[in-house]
């Protein structure tokens, strides 16, 4: 069985004032929180946190075990250790505070036994505890559950963290070397205080997302409120679907506004309400899928999850399209559809072949809903579909730098 052993019975301040370190939150996750789902993902079956008892902030742990499908059990003291751990178990030890790199911890540590390290002096630096003259604890370690029989030979007053790190370095344990680029990159860190976990949580919402550029408006919007909201929807699991649900029922609402005016010859108010309902939705599900982003550490691929990522732009675009068709009047309702369906091709051309600032223009589907309504909005919603087919197809068709057809010719003196 693989055990994971936590803590977070330690305040900050030394004089026993300021919040537990294992306590401190990221992304509205706490250190200990973070720890404990990286051990889950490394099949740990037994969860044990080091805590003055079950308040407030273990009570999560407890909860987020048992969804994990793990046993949890708040102790307070080492020797309370022994009956949980057999000689046969594989132990992964947290330093408290610490916010390791999953992929990395799972890289360094999935298959053998290890203490994963860092230079002294980088080490120290950052705030890690020094176990030789040339190492420093990163506060992450691997190691036989046999280290725990002899915390009994111990004081009875021994934290069991420490102590079984020190156990471990002794029987021969071998040391990962961390690379400082991931202290440096903000990948691995011991959280210290209030305000170093501020600073990295910023770090660390910024590795998952790159914003997008301020050519496409509303992506850009959505995606600097998703990041200031992240730590608040993110620490309440189910949160993040959220703006998905929203964005949803209101894709569903611009459908049937649309439809309400269907064979009216699209009406102003009816087509611009409909166009501002598929903008909204669209912002909504732009957030939505930041969101997503920030609450995973890699990205998921094959078949099924790339479906699952473009599923959201594939319901607005057929959203828009059949928006089109409720607007139309009878009579023009293929012009209608066609005009509205070369405009989504043209669109997704612009996203796979022009690349940088156009191409995030082109993917903003909020913003050219915005642009639709406003035609709409002056009575003129076929016009303007087309007229941004046009603009659309003129890009495409904008000659690009690139090698001339003699670019391979040389001179010769």
């Amino acid at each position: 069985m693989r055990v994971a052993i936590l803590s977070a019975m330690h305040p900050t301040g030394s004089h026993g004032e300021g919040p537990i370190r294992g306590l401190l939150a990221v992304a509205g996750r706490s250190a200990a929180a973070l720890q404990l789902d990286l051990a889950l993902r490394l099949g740990c079956e037994r969860i044990v946190c080091f805590a003055e008892g079950l308040d407030e902030g273990i009570l999560p742990l407890l909860h987020r075990a048992e969804q994990g499908g793990a046993s949890f059990h708040a102790l307070a003291s080492a020797r309370a250790l022994s009956g949980l751990v057999r000689a046969q178990d594989e132990l992964f030890l947290f330093a408290e505070g610490v916010v390791p790199d999953p992929l990395a911890a799972g890289e360094m540590l999935g298959e053998r036994s290890g203490v994963v390290a860092l230079p002294a002096d980088a080490g120290m630096e950052a705030g890690f505890e020094r176990i030789d003259r040339d190492h420093a604890w990163a506060g992450m370690a691997r190691l036989p559950g046999a280290a725990v029989e002899r915390l009994a030979e111990m004081p009875i007053d021994v934290e069991a963290i420490p102590a079984l790190l020190r156990l471990g370095l002794q029987s021969g344990v071998r040391l990962v070397p961390l690379p400082r680029a991931a202290l440096t990159d903000r990948r691995w860190t011991l959280l210290r205080d209030e305000e170093h976990a501020r600073a990295f949580e910023t770090a660390w919402l910024h590795q998952r997302i790159v914003p997008a550029p301020f050519t496409a408006p509303l992506h850009a919007m959505a995606d600097r409120l998703s990041t200031a909201l992240a730590p608040r929807v993110l620490a309440r699991k189910g949160r993040a679907v959220l703006p998905f649900a929203g964005g949803a029922i209101v894709l569903a609402g611009a459908l049937a506004a649309a439809h309400w005016g269907t064979g009216t010859g699209a009406g102003a108010g009816t087509g611009a309400g409909a166009f501002a309902a598929v903008a909204l939705g669209a912002f909504l599900l732009r957030m939505g899928g930041t969101l997503a982003a920030l609450s995973r550490d890699r990205v998921a691929e094959g078949v099924a999850a790339r479906a699952r990522r473009a599923l959201p732009g594939l319901a607005i675009d057929l959203t828009l399209m059949a928006v089109a068709g409720f607007l139309a009047p009878v009579a023009a309702l293929a012009e209608w559809l066609f005009a509205a369906g070369a405009l989504v091709l043209t669109l997704r051309a612009l996203q796979r072949l022009a690349g940088g600032a156009v191409a995030a223009t082109a993917s903003d589907r909020a913003s050219l809903a915005v642009v639709l309504a406003a035609g709409a909005a002056l009575g003129q919603p076929l016009p303007a579909i087309q007229l941004l087919t046009l603009l659309g197809l003129a890009v495409l068709a904008w000659p690009r730098p690139g090698p001339t057809d003699n670019a391979g010719l040389t001179m010769s003196r």
